[in-house]
């Protein structure tokens, strides 16, 4: 289990040595959960955004766009739900954004919850597989920014709720088995800041005032 701990500040393997080039710019990573889904469907395919999904996605899209910044690129989990509320999001975005998925981004459990979910502790076997993979996307993801970027950069990530929220308290160095605790909206945003010297600050956690009342889910 985790502890408490003094910040690491060499956390991403990337803090200069002496005499080294020092980054510059600072890295905004802002987490988007996919929309409303039919969450009883067995199988990825059949889990597709509802009605309410789709309107959801729209609205989150729009918000995006009215942000005074534009994405560098957006990255994507390779599920269903992801991919379709990406698909929405792009239609507002400038033409020539990159989009790139990351398969390790897919939904999971990434460690065991403290306390237990509802449903008890989860099997063992899975949480090592997803913890394994959902730890890799991280790594892809969250670091500082390199020397030769010289300007700030804004990173979309259209993922799931409990790789943003375990995302969320691995970058802020706090005790990841809280994952569990965080409640996170459909089309909620989430901004994690990166500075140049590596220190993170949380901007927005489920953001989700643009959303009105009858669409939060």
């Amino acid at each position: 289990m985790s502890e408490l701990q003094q910040w690491d500040s060499n956390w991403d393997g990337r803090q200069p040595k002496e005499g080294e080039a020092k980054p510059t710019a600072t890295r905004v990573i802002v987490l988007i959960r996919h929309g409303h889904y039919h969450d009883k469907a067995t199988t990825d395919a059949d889990a597709f955004l509802t009605a309410q999904g789709r309107q959801q996605a729209r609205i989150v899209s729009q918000r995006v766009v009215d942000m005074e910044w534009k994405p560098s690129r957006v990255v994507v989990s390779d599920m269903t739900r992801a991919k379709e509320t990406l698909e929405i999001l792009m239609k507002r975005l400038p033409l020539n954004t990159p989009a790139v998925t990351i398969p390790e981004l897919r939904e999971g459990r990434p460690c065991q919850p403290v306390p237990p979910s509802r449903s008890g502790v989860y099997k063992k076997a899975s949480v090592e597989r997803d913890g394994k993979r959902i730890n890799e996307a991280y790594d892809m993801i969250f670091h500082r920014a390199p020397p030769e970027q010289k300007e700030s950069s804004h990173e979309i990530v259209v993922c799931h709720a409990n790789v943003i929220r375990y995302f969320a308290c691995k970058a802020l160095q706090i005790p990841t088995e809280a994952w569990l605790r965080i409640g996170l909206a459909h089309a909620s945003i989430t901004i994690i800041h990166i500075s140049p010297n590596g220190k993170v600050s949380l901007k927005a956690l489920g953001d989700k005032h643009y959303l009105p009342r009858h669409l939060i889910s």
